[in-house]
């Protein structure tokens, strides 16, 4: 039931808005390179019409008299308010001045929770080896978790308070609680089971961490929030080489259970000690291994030995400490050639 929903020609969602700004062109040509900075699919037709389009849906923008007007489009009311966020985020960080003038021409139900929030209820949690807690959640409307993105976020409210959640202010933008009173965390959706309404989470266990911590003491019952889906798509290539910690295992493994046998490549997983977690099925083109830090093995040694694949055919997806993934990342840039599109590094967590 692992198996992911295709997000193709689903954009039935849209919604419209504008906000003023006096050179409406000049704005457009500083998002334009905003998003070839983080490599988003970004394009300017000669008629000055800016379009992104990504996993959760599409952005278009023109420049009009003084102003900028925006278009949206995405396959449910969960994705649009994620676009909607996407863009009072670009115009905070271009333009902040401008942020108090965006408007959007549709309703905005003030005060309920944000349409890419499902709240849920434990089912169980189980210890899965030494190292990782199996939560087993149910909740209603699970779809969207089913599409192409990973990841999601947990919002775990705080014991023994009163239970807070988020909700629209009156421009449509999701108003958080305190972190003390709601601790929100990305973890990986390590499976799905919409017939039964059901939604699987492997957290690594490591002391003093709030979600580990909660976990310890949650019981059937319990509400969380699952907010999402939240990015980290699933990598498409012929060639894929894949390589994390312990603390991507739940990605990793889902990766390659969602993959077809036509896929070549390797992955590589550094664990410390003997590996007690669950290995998933291995597609028939692709090799797993399993390093042993304690022995001095390291994936940086691996990656460096391993075939990458031709340019246009691979994807190199890695996930571990943030320190060792911007290390990774610039030998992969600066030495083996791999571009950003064709590429994935990301921290799952920093040393402090």
């Amino acid at each position: 039931m692992n198996k992911m929903i295709s997000g193709v020609n689903r954009h039935f969602f849209k919604a419209s808005g504008h906000f003023r700004i006096s050179e409406p062109r000049a704005f457009l040509d500083r998002v334009v390179r905003y998003c070839e900075t983080y490599d988003l699919p970004v394009s300017m037709t000669q008629a000055d019409r800016l379009a992104i389009k990504t996993n959760m849906g599409s952005v278009n923008m023109r420049p009009v008299s003084g102003a900028v007007s925006i278009h949206l489009s995405a396959p449910n009311d969960g994705a649009l308010h994620m676009l909607r966020e996407t863009v009072a985020f670009q115009i905070e960080t271009l333009e902040p001045t401008c942020l108090a003038g965006l408007e959007w021409h549709d309703e905005i139900a003030q005060g309920r929770l944000p349409p890419n929030f499902r709240m849920a209820r434990v089912v169980s949690v189980s210890a899965l080896g030494r190292s990782f807690w199996r939560l087993i959640v149910e909740g209603d409307d699970l779809v969207p978790f089913a599409w192409d993105g990973m990841h999601l976020r947990l919002a775990l409210p705080a014991r023994g308070a009163p239970v807070q959640w988020p909700r629209l202010n009156e421009r449509g933008r999701a108003v958080w609680p305190e972190p003390q009173d709601l601790h929100v965390a990305v973890y990986t959706i390590r499976d799905i089971d919409l017939s039964i309404g059901r939604l699987t989470i492997d957290i690594f266990r490591h002391e003093g961490g709030r979600t580990s911590d909660w976990a310890a003491s949650a019981v059937p019952g319990d509400a969380i929030g699952l907010i999402g889906p939240g990015g980290g798509w699933f990598p498409s290539a012929n060639h894929l080489v894949l390589a994390g910690d312990e603390t991507a295992l739940p990605a990793i493994s889902r990766i390659l259970e969602n993959t077809g046998d036509y896929v070549t490549g390797t992955a590589i997983v550094e664990v410390a000690g003997a590996l007690d977690f669950p290995l998933p099925n291995v597609p028939a083109g692709m090799s797993l291994h399993v390093l042993d830090r304690a022995n001095g093995d390291r994936l940086e040694a691996a990656l460096a030995q391993i075939d990458l694949g031709a340019d246009g055919t691979r994807h190199i997806w890695v996930a571990a400490e943030k320190g060792r993934c911007a290390a990774i990342r610039g030998d992969l840039r600066d030495r083996r050639g791999v571009t950003r599109r064709e590429s994935y590094v990301t921290g799952y967590w920093q040393k402090t």
